[in-house]
Parts: structure tokens; C-alpha cells; sequence
């Protein structure tokens, strides 16, 4: 058996059988992610993302040259081989100057260049040996309300946001700071939000929070329900609460401060673009702008 049907076979059963199954019951659904610290791979078991239920179809008219479309500038800001400052210039048909040239509205990012005598990716960041997948992410254009989205494509270590305001927890999402990442298993019937770590100091512990909970801190002092003694974390790296109107909501840091290496949210399915977004692929680091004619 290899690794990867190992850890699916861990991922999909285990000590939280019981507790997976109610949810599998309220919801019709369930889904699961898990890491391979091994070989920096997530691995996904659930049923494949329906892109054309999100992307609609493109207009004939748009090719890309319309100066009323948004239009995305991202910044590379840190990389081991790409020079920092790169700029991938984006419009709604693709990235300009790109090396796949498909004009589909996609722009496919990853450590490789061809494939089977075709090009495989718009732009190539050679860091296959530090977590970047052949085609690692794609960024598409949404032309039926003219935004942009970027999911993570399954092969590398993962593609992932950082949580710069308060996000309402969802099942299945997996959170990641540090050398941690928790999966979120949400109750809808009674609430309870369940957390179970994929990997880390805290590697398949599982912590269960209802409703009723004060806030929940997550970090390095004593007063975290969740604590860590790991100095790569901040004293209070997040907290997560309970709001009536809302849900579950997960904040970085703690009040106005927050954490000093970011609390990172995995983009599994489509998640939208906005200005100031910043995500990381491998080891590198990206900054959004969204141009706006």
C-alpha cells in the first residue's frame, strides 16, 4: 500500500468515525483534505469541483482588451528562484505574455514547463524540490460578475490565502500557520465545531467547541485552550468564536495584533480575488492588486 492510499485510508476512518458519520448525515456531504508531510502533497477525497457551475461561459466579445474589465497585478515577494518584485500581469482572457497562450481565461502557475509536447503552465516557478506542483494553481476569470478566482490544483503542498479579516468557518476547511494544519468538521444540527490536526506538534489531536465556549485562543500563552510551545508561533496566533448571527468565526491574532507569519486558509474550490489578497504556493509569496479602469 502505498503512502498516499495510506494516509487516505487514515484520513477517511480513524478515531472520529463516529463523529464524521453524524456529519456525513446532516450534510449529505463530506469532505476531507490531508497533507503528505512526506512528499508535500495534499491529497482530496471527495467528489471533483464542477468549474462550470462557477465559470461562466466568455462573452465573444471579450478579448481581453477592454479597458472597463478588471485587470489583476500580482506581485511576487518572496521566492527562492523568481526574482523578487515579478510582476504577473493579468487580464480577463489570461496572463499577458504568457508561455501556455491559450487566451481561455485561465492562468495556470506551476514548476513545470511541458508535458507530453505541450506547455503545461503560463508561468513556470522551478521549486519542485520545495512544495511546487507541476501545475500548482490556476487563477480564472469569472465573467458573468467579472471577478477573478484561484483554487489550488491537488499537486504540491498546497495553495493557500492568508486571513486578513474575521472568516466564517466552513466543513471541510483546513487552516494552516506554522508547521500545523486543522481540519474543520462543522455540525450544523447542534453547532459544535470539531478540529483535528493534519499535522504538526499536535498531529491527530482532536478539540471539540460548542456554542456555549468563550472565545477560544489558539497560540503560545497559557491562557490558549489550544497552546503550543513552538517560538515559529505568536503568543496568540488566532481565536476562534461563536456568533449567533453568524457561525463559527476564526480571527487571526488576537483584538487589533495580529500574528507574525499569518494564519492561512487552504483554496481547495474557487476562492475570490480582492484587492490586497495575498496567498502562498510552495515558497513563494504573492501580493494582489486589482486594477480597476
Amino acid at each position: 500500500m502505498s503512502i498516499f492510499k495510506h494516509i487516505l485510508k487514515w484520513c477517511c476512518s480513524s478515531s472520529t468515525e463516529n463523529e464524521e458519520e453524524k456529519i456525513q448525515n446532516s450534510n449529505n456531504k463530506e469532505v476531507y483534505h490531508i497533507k503528505n508531510p512526506s512528499e508535500d502533497t495534499f491529497i482530496q477525497c471527495h467528489n471533483p469541483f464542477e468549474e462550470g457551475s462557477i465559470i461562466a461561459a466568455p462573452s465573444p466579445k471579450m478579448d481581453g482588451s477592454s479597458t472597463d474589465l478588471p485587470k489583476l497585478q500580482i506581485k511576487i515577494t518572496e521566492s527562492s528562484v523568481i526574482p523578487i518584485g515579478t510582476i504577473l500581469n493579468i487580464n480577463p482572457t489570461g496572463l499577458e505574455n504568457s508561455k501556455r497562450n491559450k487566451g481561455d481565461f485561465k492562468t495556470f502557475v506551476g514548476s513545470k514547463h511541458m508535458e507530453n509536447g505541450e506547455v503545461l503552465n503560463d508561468f513556470v516557478i522551478e521549486e519542485s524540490a520545495k512544495g511546487m506542483g507541476r501545475q500548482h494553481f490556476v487563477i480564472k476569470f469569472n465573467a458573468s460578475i467579472q471577478k477573478y478566482s484561484i483554487a489550488d490544483l491537488g499537486d504540491g503542498s498546497g495553495t493557500f490565502v492568508r486571513i486578513d479579516s474575521a472568516l466564517v468557518l466552513k466543513d471541510g476547511y483546513i487552516v494552516s500557520f506554522g508547521n500545523s494544519h486543522m481540519t474543520i468538521h462543522y455540525n450544523s444540527i447542534v453547532k459544535t465545531l470539531t478540529i483535528k490536526f493534519l499535522e504538526g506538534p499536535k498531529f491527530n489531536e482532536v478539540y471539540n467547541l460548542n456554542p456555549c465556549d468563550e472565545t477560544i485562543l489558539v497560540g503560545r500563552m497559557v491562557d490558549c485552550r489550544i497552546r503550543f510551545d513552538d517560538n515559529s508561533m505568536s503568543r496568540y496566533q488566532c481565536s476562534i468564536s461563536y456568533e449567533e448571527s453568524k457561525g463559527w468565526i476564526l480571527t487571526d491574532g488576537m483584538g487589533d495584533k495580529k500574528s507574525t507569519n499569518g494564519t492561512w486558509l487552504f483554496v481547495e474550490e474557487d476562492h475570490e480575488i480582492f484587492d490586497g489578497l495575498v496567498f502562498k504556493a510552495g515558497k513563494t509569496l504573492f501580493d494582489v492588486h486589482v486594477v480597476k479602469i
